[in-house]
């Protein structure tokens, strides 16, 4: 009667492929209804061990999955990277450099004459301050007082000294006094500034602007 006809076997799953299905199924929210001839309380239990060869599933494929090779592994949420944002560089911020007074540098005014005598060194200091051997806060204050007394009383040619300080661009009373120089509150006094001497950078002279009476 039944010749001919081929009897499928049942065949039991592997460890493997069970923790294969469990994956698959996952995700699959059971619709929570008893079956058909089963009572609520037997339904339960169908349940709860549903999920407990679920649980069981997992837990093997995830061993399964250490030990492949690692290049091999299939990523699952356990491998998914936790991915960190690159830290924003920081924004340089140019800062506003000052106009620098130029030692040698003839401003509009002044006539060949004067601006010759003044450079040659021929023209006579008449108020020398000695800013040598201070420190930068008080020569920039010694030095504000100075400019201004002399500008009042109406001097002509004045010479500051800061010394000529170590390394090659000076110390830093000599970098600093040109940028002094170069404040609004000081540069429209100031008609030029020279070296007394090429050779010596250690003091600077400074023609000044006649006070309008």
């Amino acid at each position: 009667m039944w010749e001919g006809i081929p009897v499928v076997r049942r065949r039991h799953l592997r460890e493997e492929e069970k923790a294969l299905w469990s994956m698959v199924v996952r995700d699959v929210a059971p619709l929570h209804v008893p079956r058909s001839g089963l009572s609520p309380e037997n339904a339960t239990e169908a349940e709860q061990a549903t999920a407990a060869e679920e649980a069981k599933g997992k837990r093997l494929a995830l061993a399964a999955q250490k030990k492949q090779p690692r290049h091999k592994r299939r990523l699952t949420t356990v491998d998914i990277p936790l991915f960190v944002p690159a830290a924003v560089p920081p924004v340089r911020v140019q800062q506003v450099v000052q106009p620098v007074e130029e030692i040698g540098r003839r401003s509009p005014g002044v006539d060949n004459y004067s601006w010759r005598t003044f450079t040659d060194g021929k023209m006579k200091v008449e108020r020398r301050l000695d800013l040598h051997g201070m420190v930068a806060e008080d020569a920039f204050r010694r030095l504000m007082e100075f400019m201004d007394v002399s500008f009042r009383c109406g001097l002509r040619c004045v010479e500051v000294v800061t010394g000529l300080g170590t390394g090659q661009e000076g110390g830093i009373l000599r970098r600093e006094l040109p940028h002094w120089l170069a404040r609004a509150d000081m540069r429209h006094r100031i008609l030029g500034v020279t070296y007394p001497h090429a050779g010596n950078k250690g003091s600077v002279r400074i023609l000044l602007r006649r006070r309008r009476r």
